[in-house]
């Protein structure tokens, strides 16, 4: 396609398409999937950095056994531990370790380094300008997001099976 006539959407896609190849190389060459790095995030942001598997399912749109794996896999490597609520046997939690806030922290070095590449050759004005554009065509787009983002999640939840 000729870039003089591609829209935003070509452009979007393609940076998109680059963002999503970066970051499964950088989780790969820690040893993790797209997945258990969302995890990390997810547990790092929670209070106490813990949740129950129940609040995972939600977030993720995934089935309860699903999410039970991928925890175990993280388990395995030390990043998260599983316990039982003390009140209620049925009730399990997932907390991040130590180590599991380490690797979080190096994921999210990688996250700024690849926002420092998209970046270069840009003023601190226009880094400015261009997050307030793409703030504004979020907010035009994000009622359709949510279906999207469902649909999406579906799709990268059953892709590949961890």
């Amino acid at each position: 396609m000729d870039k003089e006539l591609a829209g935003f959407g070509w452009y979007i896609k393609r940076i998109d398409n680059a963002l999503a190849r970066e970051a499964c190389r950088n989780v790969q060459s820690h040893n993790l999937t797209m997945q258990q790095s969302h995890l990390l995030f997810v547990l790092s942001d929670a209070e106490n950095h813990t949740r129950t598997l129940k609040e995972l399912e939600s977030i993720f749109g995934c089935a309860q056994s699903t999410l039970a794996g991928l925890v175990t896999r993280l388990e395995k490597k030390g990043l998260v531990e599983g316990f039982t609520d003390p009140r209620d046997r049925r009730i399990k939690h997932v907390r991040l370790t130590e180590s599991g806030a380490e690797m979080r922290q190096t994921c999210h070095k990688d996250i700024l380094q690849s926002e420092k590449r998209m970046s270069a050759g840009m003023t601190a004005e226009e880094k400015q300008l261009f997050l307030q554009c793409l703030q504004k065509v979020y907010e035009n787009l994000k009622d359709d997001m949510d279906e999207t983002e469902h649909c999406h999640n579906n799709y990268h939840n059953n892709e590949g099976r961890e």
